[in-house]
C-alpha cells in the first residue's frame, strides 16, 4: 500500500523563464507545490536546497521541466460559455451592433432549435483549460450552465445575468425572483462562486439598476455590467455633469434610453454611476464608449475594465476601446474573450496579441507594454473579481497563492535585456495556441505532452 508520503509529494515545476508578476522574472526558475499551494518560488538551486532544509524536507520531490515560459494561470474577465455552440453567430459579418444582436437573437430565441447550454458551457470551460486559462468571470443567463467553471474546477465567479425588467415588473417581483434565482444555483452545489450581472443601461430600466447593487452587497457577491459597449451608450463632453447639476438630476428618468431621448447626452457610465451602482466591487465588460471623465470616474469608483478588442470588431461596436488611454491613465484592466457568439476563440492570448497592436497605433509608447499585457491577463484578470488578496489568491506565483499556471511553448532567449525584451513581446504577440500544460490548484488539469 502506498504510504501519504507518496501520495503527496513536493511538485517541483522548473523552466527557462518564470514570471511571478508580483515578483521579478526567474531566468531557470522554478516553483515548489505541496497539494494545492505554492511553497517556494526561486532559482531553480534555490527552491531544490529550500525544500531540503525546510519543513517540508522529508517528502518525496518530484521535478517537471518545462522549456519554455511558466506563469501564472491566465484569467478570462469577460465570457459567456454558455454560448460556446452559438460560434456561427461570430463567425459572420455585420453592418451594425443590431444586426450582430438579431442573428443572436435568431437562434437564442428559436425554442424548435435544441440548445443543449449545459454541455455547451462545459465545453467552453474545457476550451479555457486548454488555452492555459484558470479562471473567468462567467456571465450565465440560463441556470442549467452555472456549473461550467466547477466542471473544470476552475477559479472565478459565474455571475447571473439579469435582463429585460422594467420599473413595473421589476418593483413587483425582480428582488424576489432573483433572490429565488441566486438560491437555486447555490443549491445546485456545481456553480463556482455567485456573482450578479445587471447586463446593460440598454436592457435594464432605472429600478433594477438601483436595487442589484445593494441586492449583491448585502449578499456578498460580487457584480459584473456590460457598459459602454455600444455607440448609443456615448456621451457629449458638453453635457459634462457635476454631482450638483441641475439640468439631469432635477428629472426621474425611467430608464438610460429617457434620458438620452430628452436630449441629455451623458454618458452611460456616467448614468449608472450616477444611480450609485458603481465601486470597487464591480468590473465592467468592454468599455469602448469611456471617455477621460467616464475614464475617472472608473478610477475613483475602483471599477475594472474587461477589454475584449476582437468581440468589439465583430459585433460592429464602431471603434475600438481606448486602451492606450487606459493604460497611461493607470485605470485597472483585464483581458476577456467575450463568447463565441462574438469571437473566434477563448484564447485570451489572441485578444492580448490584438491589445498590444490597439496600444501602439493609438500612440501607446511605454516600454513596459508587453509587461502592462502580461499582468493585464493574470494578476489584472484576478484583481477585477476580488480574486487578487487572501487565501484564494490567484493571477500570480508566490507562497501561499493557489498553483494555477500556463505552460507556454514560447522560445525564450535571456543572452542580454534586450533578448530578455523581445522574449516578453513574443509571448503577448505570439503566444495564442503555445499553451502546452494546464495546472488548476496543484492539479495537472492539461498535459498536451509538456511533462
Amino acid at each position: 500500500m502506498a504510504s501519504m508520503h507518496d501520495l503527496n509529494p513536493v511538485v517541483v515545476y522548473s523552466a527557462s523563464l518564470v514570471l511571478p508578476v508580483t515578483a521579478p522574472a526567474l531566468p531557470h526558475g522554478a516553483v515548489a507545490v505541496y497539494l494545492n499551494r505554492v511553497v517556494h518560488v526561486g532559482t531553480r538551486e534555490w527552491v531544490l536546497k529550500a525544500l531540503s532544509e525546510g519543513p517540508l524536507r522529508s517528502k518525496r520531490v518530484v521535478e517537471r521541466h518545462w522549456d519554455g515560459i511558466l506563469l501564472p494561470g491566465l484569467v478570462n474577465a469577460h465570457t459567456h460559455l454558455q454560448y460556446t455552440g452559438m460560434a456561427s453567430v461570430g463567425q459572420q459579418e455585420y453592418g451594425s451592433f443590431q444586426e450582430w444582436s438579431d442573428a443572436f437573437d435568431v437562434i437564442y430565441d428559436d425554442d424548435a432549435l435544441d440548445k443543449p447550454w449545459k454541455d455547451w458551457a462545459y465545453d467552453g470551460a474545457r476550451q479555457l483549460v486548454e488555452y492555459g486559462t484558470t479562471a473567468a468571470a462567467d456571465i450565465t443567463t440560463d441556470l442549467e450552465a452555472a456549473g461550467a467553471l466547477f466542471s473544470q474546477r476552475m477559479h472565478g465567479i459565474t455571475y447571473l445575468e439579469v435582463m429585460g425588467w422594467e420599473n413595473e415588473n421589476w418593483n413587483a417581483s425582480g428582488p424576489e425572483w432573483l433572490r429565488d434565482l441566486v438560491e437555486q444555483a447555490s443549491q445546485e452545489g456545481e456553480a463556482a462562486d455567485i456573482g450578479i450581472s445587471p447586463h446593460a443601461p440598454y436592457s435594464l430600466e432605472s429600478a433594477p439598476f438601483l436595487d442589484l447593487p445593494d441586492i449583491a452587497r448585502s449578499m456578498g457577491m460580487r457584480l459584473h455590467i456590460h457598459l459602454g459597449e455600444t455607440p448609443s451608450e456615448s456621451g457629449d463632453a458638453a453635457d459634462l455633469y457635476s454631482p450638483v447639476s441641475r439640468s439631469w438630476r432635477s428629472h426621474h428618468w425611467d430608464s438610460y434610453p429617457h434620458l438620452k431621448s430628452s436630449g441629455v447626452h451623458v454618458s452611460a457610465i456616467q448614468f449608472v454611476d450616477q444611480l450609485g451602482s458603481l465601486g470597487p466591487d464591480i468590473h465592467i465588460a468592454h468599455g469602448v464608449y469611456a471617455d477621460a471623465e467616464d475614464r475617472r470616474i472608473l478610477r475613483q469608483r475602483g471599477v475594472g475594465v474587461a477589454l475584449c478588442p476582437r468581440s468589439n470588431r465583430i459585433t460592429c461596436t464602431q471603434k475600438d476601446a481606448p486602451v492606450a488611454d487606459y493604460l497611461r491613465e493607470g485605470n485597472l484592466v483585464s483581458v476577456g474573450t467575450d463568447s463565441l457568439s462574438s469571437s473566434p476563440s477563448l484564447d485570451v492570448l489572441d485578444d492580448v496579441s490584438m491589445l498590444y497592436d490597439l496600444a501602439r497605433e493609438q500612440g501607446y509608447e511605454g516600454a513596459d507594454l508587453s509587461h502592462r499585457l502580461i499582468r493585464m491577463m493574470t494578476l489584472g484578470g484576478a484583481e477585477v473579481m476580488g480574486l487578487n488578496i487572501g487565501p484564494k489568491r490567484i493571477g500570480q506565483i508566490n507562497a501561499g497563492a493557489l498553483a494555477d499556471f500556463a505552460f507556454l511553448d514560447v522560445p525564450v532567449d535571456l543572452s542580454s535585456d534586450e533578448a530578455y525584451e523581445d522574449t516578453l513581446e513574443r509571448l503577448v504577440r505570439e503566444g495564442s495556441g503555445t499553451n502546452r500544460a494546464t495546472v488548476i490548484s496543484g492539479r495537472v488539469a492539461y498535459n498536451n505532452d509538456a511533462f
